[in-house]
């Protein structure tokens, strides 16, 4: 797993064949919204967790995942820092989100990115999941909403359609 700042994210997008906007705008593929769920309903639900799980689920088989988070402090009261810091510390990662939103996991990361995922939803957050699959990450992507939501887009790989 990485820490990118917005920099190394426009970098990664357009290594996977994405679209720079100005600055570290990237523009994400236009794709088909297939499946969107309700999570929550104004606090937590418990019911993160299964909810993550369930997103990792539907983006079907990836060869790397970069998740990007655009936006927080929506709901400041509900946001729990310390926890999340404490995610990043214990992986190594001291810079602030501020200056470090991407986070790259491999295939074989799903249970840190299952946390992360979690973690997003139970702060209310923001935040893009983009897939690579075959070097492309053009194909399938979800979105991630502070209104405690996650809409999936586009088609996953079939098992065994990775690279690898």
């Amino acid at each position: 797993m990485d820490f990118l700042e917005d920099n190394q994210i426009c970098k990664w997008s357009e290594d996977h064949g994405l679209h720079r906007g100005e600055r570290f705008d990237v523009h994400l593929p236009q794709l088909p919204s297939r499946h969107r769920v309700a999570y929550a309903n104004g606090r937590r639900s418990r019911r993160e967790e299964a909810a993550a799980e369930e997103l990792i689920a539907g983006l079907g088989s990836w060869d790397e995942c970069l998740v990007w988070i655009k936006l927080w402090g929506v709901w400041p009261s509900g946001e729990h820092w310390p926890q999340f810091y404490a995610w990043r510390g214990g992986l190594g990662e001291r810079r602030s989100l501020e200056t470090a939103p991407g986070h790259r996991f491999d295939r074989d990361e799903t249970l840190l990115l299952a946390a992360l995922l979690t973690l997003i939803m139970e702060n209310a957050w923001d935040a893009d999941v983009l897939c690579s699959v075959r070097g492309r990450a053009d194909k399938v992507r979800a979105k991630i909403s502070h209104d405690e939501w996650f809409e999936l887009f586009g088609q996953p790989a079939a098992l065994g359609e990775s690279a690898g």
